[in-house]
C-alpha cells in the first residue's frame, strides 16, 4: 500500500506540473461562469427558469446532450494530459532507477496505470460536478441521473486510457499515443458505419474483414450513444459497444504488462 501511495503521489505531482493540467480547470471555470450568468429567458415577461415552466424532463434531456458533449471534450483533453505520463515513467535513467526496487513490473506498471486512472477521473469528477452544480442552481431543477453518465464516463475513459497506455508502452512516445488514439478512434467510428458500402462490395472478402475489425478494435465512439440515455434515467442504450470494448481493453491492458515485463532496460 506504501508503495501504491508513493506511485500515486509521484503522478499527482507530474499531473500537476504539466501545464495542460490548468486547462481543465480553466474549461470548468469558464462553463461555469457561462452558465451562471446565463441571462434570463422570458416570454410575455414571464421568466422560464423562475415560473417553473420549464419541466423537469425538458431540463433532464437538455442536460443530458450537454454533458454528452462536456464529457467527450474532457476526455479529449485528458487524452493530451495522460498520453505523456507513461513515456516519461519509462524514460532511460528514471525507468532503472525504479526497477531497482522490490517490486514485480507487472505490479509496478499496474500501479502506475492506476494512480494515473484514479487522478485523472478525480479531475473529471471534481469538474463535472462542479458544472453540474451551477447548471442545477441557476435552473433549479437537480438531475441526479447526471451521477449515472458520470460514473459512465469513468468506463469509457478506462477503455480510452488502455489504448492510450499499450501506445505509450510499446512506443515510449507521447505523440505516438496520442496520434494512435485518434487514428483508432477515426477507423472505428468509420467502422460502425461500414454498412453503407455493403453494396457496393457485394460478395467480396472486404465484408468479412471490416466486420472482423469492427469486433476486435475498441468501439469508444459508439460507446458515447449512452450517456444521453443514462442521464435521463433510461438506462443503458447499445451494449454491445460496452461490452466488446471492455474485453478488448482488458487485453490492451495486458499485453502492456507483458511488453514491460518482458523488455530489456
Amino acid at each position: 500500500m506504501n508503495k501504491f501511495a508513493a506511485i500515486l503521489y509521484d503522478s499527482l505531482l507530474e499531473v500537476r506540473d504539466r501545464k495542460i493540467s490548468y486547462l481543465y480547470w480553466l474549461v470548468a471555470g469558464v462553463v461555469a461562469l457561462a452558465i451562471a450568468f446565463i441571462p434570463n429567458f422570458k416570454i410575455n415577461n414571464v421568466d422560464l427558469l423562475e415560473s417553473g415552466m420549464v419541466s423537469p424532463e425538458i431540463f433532464q434531456k437538455a442536460t443530458a446532450t450537454f454533458f454528452d458533449g462536456l464529457i467527450g471534450f474532457m476526455i479529449f483533453l485528458m487524452v493530451f494530459g495522460s498520453a505523456g505520463l507513461i513515456p516519461s515513467f519509462l524514460g532511460r535513467g528514471r525507468v532503472e532507477l525504479t526497477l531497482s526496487k522490490p517490486i514485480d513490473r507487472y505490479r509496478l506498471l499496474a500501479m502506475k496505470f492506476a494512480s494515473i486512472y484514479i487522478i485523472m477521473c478525480a479531475i473529471l469528477t471534481i469538474t463535472m460536478t462542479i458544472i453540474w452544480l451551477v447548471l442545477s442552481i441557476r435552473f433549479g431543477v437537480f438531475s441526479w441521473h447526471f451521477f449515472a453518465g458520470l460514473a459512465y464516463a469513468y468506463v469509457q475513459f478506462f477503455a480510452v486510457y488502455c489504448i492510450v497506455f499499450l501506445l505509450g508502452v510499446a512506443s515510449h512516445s507521447t505523440v505516438v499515443g496520442i496520434m494512435g488514439y485518434f487514428i483508432i478512434r477515426v477507423a472505428t467510428d468509420l467502422l460502425a458505419g461500414r454498412k453503407v458500402v455493403y453494396e457496393l462490395l457485394g460478395d467480396s472478402v472486404w465484408k468479412k474483414i471490416l466486420d472482423g475489425l469492427y469486433h476486435i478494435l475498441p468501439k469508444i465512439g459508439e460507446m458515447s450513444a449512452n450517456y444521453a440515455p443514462l442521464m435521463e434515467g433510461k438506462g443503458l442504450d447499445q451494449t454491445y459497444p460496452l461490452y466488446s470494448t471492455l474485453g478488448i481493453s482488458v487485453v490492451l491492458f495486458l499485453l502492456a504488462l507483458l511488453i514491460f515485463s518482458r523488455r530489456d532496460y
